[in-house]
């Protein structure tokens, strides 16, 4: 079984050193909600690599509602990548409040996001909770079915 981590600007590090021992990979937050970059991007990227901490991918928390906004959204992880030199996975976090009900225009958004990191050659993936896929992407599963998906499901402490 492989652990891992996703780390943000909200998550500071003080030992990447013992986070790399209990752990087998990390996945680091990109940009934010105004698509700067996160502002401990460079520094958990840093950390991670000073200690031999392999980063599996990026994601970027989505609020995107419109098909604009989620290529804006990917052109910029997209420089930020080029501009880190990491090669990796980019995982869009598909979850927000903001996106409920969108329907098929959130499958557009997504693909929109896609097409944009495919075509700068990262691997693209789905990040969402289960109750948010059940409900919001499980009914267009035909037109995503070619695309990773990462289902958190969290452990329920009932016995």
């Amino acid at each position: 079984m492989y652990k891992g981590i996703d780390i943000s600007g909200y998550n500071p590090v003080a030992d990447y050193g013992k986070v790399a021992k209990a752990v087998n990979f990390a996945i680091l937050k990109i940009i934010r909600q105004d698509g700067n970059m996160d502002k401990l991007f460079t520094t958990h990227l840093n950390g991670c690599r000073a200690n031999g901490l392999h980063v599996q991918g990026v994601y970027n928390y989505s609020y995107a509602t419109s098909v604009a906004k989620a290529q804006s959204d990917a052109q910029k992880v997209v420089a930020y990548l080029k501009q880190s030199g990491l090669s990796c996975a980019v995982w869009l976090d598909v979850e927000d409040t903001c996106q409920k009900g969108l329907g098929q225009k959130l499958i557009d958004i997504v693909l929109a996001y896609k097409a944009v990191i495919d075509a700068a050659g990262y691997p693209f993936g789905i990040y969402t909770g289960l109750s948010f896929y059940n409900s919001y992407f499980k009914p267009f599963q035909a037109q995503i079915a070619m695309i990773p998906m990462w289902v958190a499901r969290y452990p329920s402490t009932a016995k």
